[in-house]
């Protein structure tokens, strides 16, 4: 007994109240100088998902990236070649209009595709993929269904303006949330595969729509473009599926959007994100009616909106495998620098059929980065629970820059009479991608820090 109350009187009951381990002969380990235990690892950050949730492969994970590839095809590949309408409305239906006016088609398809995003993100998070899919295939058709009986400035406005965007919203963010949940190590390239359709499809549509529209009405070729996009939005709806865990609807606070932006690194995205669209988009439309004012063939005009997104296909699958290992944030700041150094240094000098042929080229495959690696980086800091959310809003901050920026850029045009007018125009969306890229570099410095050699 007087054994047992001594080896009592040895022990040492530390602060935390839980006695200490004896040593062989009774004596107690200094805790301090030999922990019996590693310390655990520090918590990893609230906005990193762990990779081993991730399966980084499967059947059902490639499926989604191909069901991901038809819908951005036909999403924001239809979006891609609003280039080839701006120049067709300006010499048919609404040749009486000015290119501000019919600019207005664009922006309205682009402002709601994206600005859609910020609910369509939410639905995603609640209830998965399947109903957002469903709904954005009949959408998009009908919407261009009814665009090929259309005759008015108005009508055009509503249906490939307003109906068919919408559409293509619940499509395009359902297929841009969808891949990233089943993908961590791999997401660079497996966004990149998927949004080289967006690319391939603005390669496409031109070409159909400039060949079509010469052999048939422009009603049937609208059409035939509708009945290519159902057939392939079948399949995305049959293959698109989700890794994540989905609530089911519940009340919506605006606190559950706004929370987000009081992170100073999403925050930074963000406003590259409004920079970069305000100028990004700007080529894209208005390379075909510039390369007219400098009388290139109109063939060769149209061609170029194809040759710029051909490139991009190629820089989407290129830079996302780049990406997974130099780091998404340093690519994508590298390809939007250099697609606004691109358009101040070699599109406003020039003036022949090779340079807009090498500026349509180089700037596609620069550009191109933008769509596919910057979804993935909004989703580098964000939950995998939160990811349609956070890249929701952040495309629908970038709409209203979509929204203004086409108009803004056919009003610097005028009636295109003063050459320094077209120039201005260049300028003006040049200067807007350089400030993007900047921004979107001083977010990853923010991060990492300047050197170079940290993969982010």
């Amino acid at each position: 007994m007087a054994e047992t109350e001594a080896t009592k009187s040895e022990q040492i009951i530390p602060r935390s109240g839980t006695p200490s381990p004896v040593n062989i002969v009774g004596a107690p380990f200094d805790v301090e100088k030999h922990p019996t235990e590693k310390p655990a690892p520090p918590p990893e950050p609230a906005h990193h998902a762990h990779p081993h949730h991730f399966p980084e492969g499967g059947l059902k994970a490639w499926l989604t990236v191909l069901g991901g590839f038809f819908s951005m095809f036909c999403s924001f590949g239809w979006a891609n070649a609003i280039g080839v309408f701006q120049d067709y409305y300006e010499t048919h239906q609404l040749k009486h209009l000015s290119s501000s006016a019919i600019g207005w088609i664009s922006s309205l398809q682009l402002f709601f595709m994206f600005g859609c995003g910020i609910f369509v993100g939410r639905l995603f998070d609640a209830i998965g993929p399947r109903y957002l899919l469903i709904t954005g295939t009949v959408l998009e058709v009908l919407g261009l269904m009814m665009t090929s009986i259309c005759t008015k400035y108005g009508e055009f406005l509503v249906c490939q303006g307003i109906i068919a965007p919408i559409g293509a919203a619940f499509i395009f963010y359902t297929g841009i949330a969808a891949v990233p949940t089943h993908f961590h190590k791999k997401r660079g390239v497996a966004m990149g595969i998927s949004s080289s359709g967006s690319s391939l499809g603005g390669t496409l549509f031109p070409i159909m729509v400039k060949k079509l529209s010469q052999r048939v009405s422009y009603g049937w070729t609208m059409r035939s473009c509708a009945f290519l996009i159902l057939g392939l939005l079948i399949v995305a709806n049959l293959t698109i599926t989700s890794n994540a865990e989905h609530k089911g609807l519940q009340k919506i606070h605006p606190r559950d959007i706004t929370k987000h932006f009081r992170e100073i690194h999403y925050v930074l995205l963000v406003v590259s994100f409004l920079l970069t669209f305000w100028g990004l988009f700007i080529p894209f439309d208005y390379l075909t009616t510039t390369a007219r004012h400098y009388n290139i063939s109109d063939d060769m005009a149209t061609y170029l909106v194809s040759i710029l997104n051909a490139a991009s296909v190629i820089s989407r699958i290129v830079t996302g495998h780049i990406a997974d290992h130099a780091g998404r944030f340093n690519v994508n700041s590298i390809g939007i620098l250099t697609a606004g150094i691109l358009t101040l240094a070699l599109w406003i000098p020039s003036t022949g059929l090779a340079p807009f042929i090498v500026y349509a080229i180089i700037y596609g495959f620069a550009s191109g980065t933008f769509i596919s690696l910057g979804p993935a980086c909004c989703a580098q800091i964000s939950q995998v629970s939160d990811i349609g959310t956070r890249v929701g809003a952040l495309f629908a901050v970038g709409s209203f820059a979509a929204l203004t920026g086409i108009p803004i850029a056919g009003a610097i045009i005028g009636d295109g009479s003063d050459q320094a007018r077209w120039r201005s125009m260049m300028a003006f969306a040049g200067s807007l991608i350089l400030l993007g890229g900047a921004l979107h570099w001083w977010g990853r410095v923010l991060k990492v820090g300047w050197s170079l050699r940290k993969v982010f």
